[in-house]
């Protein structure tokens, strides 16, 4: 019996990215994500200086609560609360310090998944909720490189049902930063309470047409034929 072997001569950086890919955990980057503790700041510090208010949530109007208004938090005890307090836009905001990815953002294959869940008091329908991440070189507003866009949903009226709102978008080359951010439309709110929940944040590497093929390849050639 002969068994032939055929290889195929893969980069060793094709290797690295498999790698890479392989070990990829999709690990939850915002901190308190579920809003189990009530420390937050207002939303104006968190953007004003990120790296001084890492790792917090920053809040525009509202604050963290356990179950209200016939709401009750999706996972855990608390959640946030947000109201539209006169503003056209209500918003809750985290900054995210991503340099340890640097490598991964340079090669320009990493990719950004961001989602939450929304709710609102029972009996109102319309809330416009929305969800965005904005990129940053630099730790304060004046370096951004740009943003995801919105993830619009409206909401049914049922207290008893979360929705989810996702988005996702390649991180430009030179990010270091990323701000995640939750918002209701204020004016949607009508005087309602609008209320958000497990929310995450996380990157992934997304190799290139090249590497894929070049992947394909390799299980190809390691294969063996009797």
């Amino acid at each position: 019996m002969q068994i032939l072997t055929y290889r195929a001569a893969v980069p060793s950086a094709t290797l690295a990215l498999a790698s890479l890919l392989a070990q990829e955990a999709r690990a939850n980057l915002l901190a308190n994500s579920g809003f189990e503790t009530t420390a937050f700041t207002a939303s104006s510090n968190v953007l004003a200086n990120f790296s001084a208010n890492q790792g917090v949530w920053g809040i525009l109007a509202g604050g963290i609560t356990p179950a209200t208004a016939g709401v009750t938090p999706c996972g855990g005890a608390q959640m946030l609360c947000m109201v539209g307090a006169g503003q056209l836009s209500t918003l809750t905001v985290q900054a995210v310090d991503v340099s340890s990815y640097a490598a991964l953002i340079a090669s320009g294959n990493a990719q950004i998944s961001a989602s939450a869940l929304f709710n609102t008091n029972g009996g109102y329908s319309g809330a416009n909720a929305r969800l965005r991440a904005r990129f940053f070189s630099g730790s304060t507003q004046s370096a951004l490189l740009g943003s995801t866009g919105l993830a619009n949903l409206i909401l049914d009226s049922n207290p008893a049902t979360w929705e989810q709102a996702s988005v996702s978008a390649m991180i430009p080359v030179n990010t270091t930063w990323i701000v995640y951010e939750v918002n209701y439309n204020g004016l949607s709110l009508a005087g309602n309470t609008g209320f958000v929940d497990e929310a995450s944040l996380a990157i992934a590497a997304v190799p290139a047409p090249g590497a894929i093929a070049l992947l394909g390849l390799a299980g190809l050639g390691g294969r063996r034929r009797r």
